[in-house]
């Protein structure tokens, strides 16, 4: 598939902390990350940006900032349909508030699930003024038309299935970095590192506006 064209530099990445809550998160969803967010270049501020849903709600932060405090897992570049519109779409949401009931289902849907091996989905409040870090993203993903989250439910997938769905869809995505050895937690991805350029394994911390 031929590259589209990006002139935000917008990537989708997956990361956790040392916190607790994080550390909980990974264990009841059985996944190597915690969150899920949007990252892309604002060029009138000349700066990278995070987009992400935290716990008081869907903000806007700064990379270098947002870096010191998160650990990333993987980032991916999005090469599909172009992403700019539904970006503008998705920021609409900007100061919604954290989507609390559906982060609770998601962990028991995820613990409900391991034990039993069966699949089902849950109807739940639908509300457009909360939303969970996931439920952003893939929100963001399916305005944009990204067929990786064709099927997925936006208030009941958790980051570690996310992160899966985009990792499986290399039509769509292009890896730019990833983190083996907390991707290594979660058993079921499916990664070959000899795949990958070494460049993938190379953490950058500062991001420029126009790095790729």
């Amino acid at each position: 598939m031929a590259p589209v064209k990006n002139n935000c530099n917008i990537t989708v990445g997956f990361s956790t902390t040392r916190l607790l809550s994080s550390r909980v998160i990974r264990w009841v969803t059985r996944s190597s990350c915690s969150h899920a967010f949007i990252a892309f270049d604002d060029r009138s501020l000349n700066m990278r940006m995070v987009m992400q849903a935290e716990s008081w709600g869907f903000e806007l932060r700064p990379w270098d900032r947002w870096i010191r405090h998160n650990t990333l897992v993987a980032e991916f570049r999005p090469t599909g349909p172009s992403l700019e519109e539904a970006l503008q779409i998705i920021a609409r949401r900007l100061g919604t508030k954290f989507d609390y009931r559906s982060a609770v289902i998601i962990g028991l849907k995820s613990l409900v699930q391991s034990w039993s091996r069966n699949r089902y989905t849950l109807n739940l409040n639908q509300s457009p003024w909360k939303l969970t870090c996931s439920e952003a993203v893939v929100r963001f993903l399916k305005q944009g038309g990204y067929a990786a989250v064709k099927k997925s439910d936006p208030e009941t997938t958790s980051p570690g299935s996310l992160l899966k769905a985009v990792l499986a869809d290399t039509d769509e995505f292009e890896a730019n970095y990833l983190k083996i050895r907390y991707l290594a937690f979660d058993r079921t991805l499916q990664i070959d590192p000899g795949k990958f350029k070494k460049s993938v394994f190379v953490f950058r911390k500062k991001r420029p506006v126009g790095a790729r």
